[in-house]
């Protein structure tokens, strides 16, 4: 039965390799600067101006080098990573005592958070309420200084046009704050729900940790979930397992490899009601995931040990 529920979460969780290829890349950095080069070379020749030759080798040169340092830079880290992947699926990352004496640490400042006494509802609009004031600042300020510019002595058609596309625009940001606030995801929710009050029973005694937009409450009934655009409250009956996710990021800067990060997740599997087995991805950071995890055995499957709540690695490419 387990075997067979891991194979369903591996179909699950399929890798999302959207990874530049390394070499591929250094070639394309190497031969547009190559090209470069030799425009710049070949102007130089015809006009017998040296500057051409110089802004060549002062700009194409380094980039080669740059390129071949990042090439092998990113090599390092790839292999380095394969090291970090298999003590993550291994659950050896979680058993190091390094690692407990830096999570112990991090539990001794840092608790599950406080729930509003005010109600789950009350608590989750607040929680979206701070990212939607942002939007309507900022359209308000926005709005604002573009209608000042339309009184400045001298104001040339130019601004004009600017500052009608910043009153545009800051309205535009605006209604995005004030939707968010009046038919947000949490009212979204609300009209999917018949009857709340086990929910709002559940979630007040539930445990808490969130991550930027995204949360999880773990409670007594139903397990809730907020993203960035939806509220999830899953029956805890329907739930089958909480793993951990590690995704490593590789940054490029112009198509050139400048670094990594990696985010963690905790995705709550569960049976839907329509009888598919699905999972929602919450993240957080790598200390809240053992914390949140802990509490979800503790509740589910006291006799759990680290290494059967890891999960999987998967890689991603972004550009910064």
């Amino acid at each position: 039965m387990i075997e067979k529920l891991k194979k369903k979460v591996k179909q699950i969780y399929k890798a999302n390799n959207t990874v530049i290829e390394p070499k591929k890349n250094l070639i394309l950095v190497i031969n547009t600067a190559v090209c470069v080069f030799v425009v710049l070379g070949g102007i130089y020749f015809f006009t017998g101006d040296i500057k051409y030759l110089v802004i060549a080798v002062i700009s194409m040169i380094p980039l080669i080098f740059y390129a071949i340092f990042a090439f092998f830079k990113e090599k390092r880290q790839d292999k380095s990573s394969e090291k970090d992947k298999q003590e993550f699926l291994s659950g050896a990352k979680y058993r190091q005592q390094e690692w407990k004496t830096a999570y112990f640490q991090y539990k001794e400042k840092h608790s599950f958070e406080t729930i509003s006494k005010r109600g789950m509802v009350y608590d989750l609009k607040k929680r979206y309420r701070k990212h939607d004031f942002v939007c309507i600042r900022s359209g308000i300020l926005l709005t604002i200084g573009s209608i000042l510019i339309f009184f400045i002595p001298m104001t040339e058609i130019k601004d004009k046009a600017v500052a009608i596309f910043g009153i545009l625009f800051g309205g535009v940001i605006f209604s995005i704050g004030v939707h968010g606030l009046t038919s947000g995801p949490v009212q979204k929710f609300l009209k999917q729900q018949a009857d709340l009050t086990e929910i709002e029973r559940s979630y007040a005694k539930g445990k808490l940790l969130s991550f930027g937009n995204n949360g999880i409450n773990v409670g007594s009934s139903y397990t809730v979930i907020y993203t960035q655009k939806n509220v999830f409250a899953i029956d805890n009956n329907s739930i089958q397992d909480m793993t951990r996710k590690m995704v490593r990021v590789k940054q490029y800067e112009d198509n050139l490899y400048s670094g990594q990060e990696y985010r963690y997740y905790v995705s709550l599997i569960y049976k839907a009601p329509e009888g598919k087995t699905k999972a929602i991805d919450v993240r957080l950071d790598e200390f809240q995931c053992e914390m949140m995890i802990a509490e979800f055995n503790r509740r589910f499957y006291p006799e759990r040990k680290y290494g059967s709540t890891a999960l999987e690695i998967t890689e991603n490419s972004v550009s910064v």
